[in-house]
């Protein structure tokens, strides 16, 4: 990891037997690969601006029922102390909303109502208005059927190995961003079989000015092929940062799991 310095906010570590009350979960700052018995999840974060790195990516990582483990990441845009506000007010948000159990697209659709409601109570109570305009993925894996189901709030969607063992950024619903109120989410079940890859991550990794997110996505699947499937996850997650620029244009937050 040391060939990739803007990786360095990324340690390798573990964390063992979670439960639905074991969590983790990043905003800015140092973040470690995270072992279960069925999947293992390094993360990263890049800021766009190192100096000023107050911004509106996050992931969460937590034990669901059943030994499910569900994944997340999301953006809300812009910068400073307003993004990170917004992103605090979804990630807690999203937590209470996983306490019910909720699948994904019921969870994203909640979600969105969750943020419109909190902007219009503090317009009635003159308070501050933060207003939210985010995307985000959040996925469930579950390790007795084997598959991950997906639901994306005008989010991009991960890359994911298949049955043939083919690394490909499936075709998703795309839903819409959080904050709008608009049509509900919709969810995509996947196949994901001992071994396979999941690979989440903010738009920031796939799509800037100059290039469109379909270039982005074939960037990311590039790297993690000429890696290998015998790489570490730390290596590949590495590997993923390693095609950025040096300078950014927007944040970054990568998010790898692979099932056992």
């Amino acid at each position: 990891m040391a060939s990739v310095p803007s990786f360095s906010r990324c340690a390798v570590g573990s964390i063992i037997a979670p439960s639905r009350r074991t969590r983790k979960s990043s905003a800015p700052g140092v973040s470690r690969p995270w072992r279960t018995s069925a999947q293992e999840t390094p993360s990263g974060y890049v800021p766009a601006d190192a100096e000023y790195s107050a911004g509106g990516d996050w992931f969460d990582v937590f034990g669901l029922s059943g030994g499910r483990l569900a994944l997340v990441v999301g953006d809300v845009v812009g910068h400073g102390i307003a993004a990170a506000a917004a992103m605090g007010r979804l990630r807690t948000a999203i937590r209470t909303l996983a306490d019910l159990d909720l699948p994904p697209a019921e969870l994203l659709t909640r979600l969105d109502r969750t943020s419109v409601h909190l902007v219009e109570a503090d317009e009635a109570s003159d308070a501050e208005c933060c207003s939210i305009d985010a995307t985000c993925v959040y996925a469930v894996y579950d390790p007795a059927a084997r598959t991950c189901a997906v639901a994306l709030a005008g989010h991009p969607p991960p890359a994911v190995t298949g049955p043939d063992g083919a690394l490909t950024f499936p075709d998703l619903p795309p839903g819409t961003p959080l904050g709008y109120g608009l049509p509900p989410c919709e969810a995509a079940v996947l196949d994901l079989p001992p071994g396979g890859l999941i690979a989440l991550c903010s738009d920031g990794l796939v799509e800037d000015r100059h290039h469109d997110v379909g270039a982005g996505m074939e960037r990311v699947r590039g790297a993690l092929a000429r890696a290998g499937g015998d790489a570490s996850l730390a290596e590949l997650c590495a590997a993923v940062v390693g095609t950025l620029p040096k300078a950014p244009e927007d944040d970054v937050t990568p998010l790898l799991a692979r099932a056992r």
